[in-house]
């Protein structure tokens, strides 16, 4: 399964899923090295939010920070989209969810759950994240 790192390949994926760049106010210093060079993320911190939401992400050098404020050196497939998932919902179901004992990354164990006993899973919120991360797999086959 593919692993993603703070890099590249990882911006592209949150760019076209509707993040926005904001390193040039959070981190000015490392905004003006981008315009000289090449992203490294060894020597360079990024940030990027979803608009409409207060859902953020930092690139913390080799380091991703999460919304919830966990921190990652890579995020597999699986978690990109449980990722991507819960930052769209509304911040009502990312609440709903978060009371019930999911954060960011766990989406998908909330999906495999909802597959095998979707009777227990009847919440709207449920529902909504379970149709907006089959959306997000339909898209991204991988």
């Amino acid at each position: 399964m593919k692993k993603y790192t703070a890099s590249t390949e990882l911006i592209e994926k949150l760019l076209s899923y509707g993040f926005e760049e904001d390193t040039v106010t959070t981190y000015p210093g490392h905004a003006a090295r981008l315009k000289d060079g090449p992203y490294d993320p060894n020597h360079m911190k990024r940030h990027f939010r979803l608009p409409g939401t207060r859902e953020q992400i930092l690139f913390d050098y080799i380091n991703i920070k999460l919304p919830t404020g966990e921190s990652r050196s890579h995020l597999s497939e699986e978690e990109l989209n449980s990722l991507i998932t819960y930052c769209q919902l509304s911040s009502a179901d990312r609440k709903s969810l978060k009371e019930q004992g999911y954060k960011a990354l766990s989406i998908s164990d909330l999906v495999s759950k909802m597959d095998r006993h979707p009777e227990i899973y009847s919440n709207v919120f449920y529902k909504r994240a379970f149709i907006k991360f089959n959306e997000l797999m339909t898209m991204n086959p991988e």
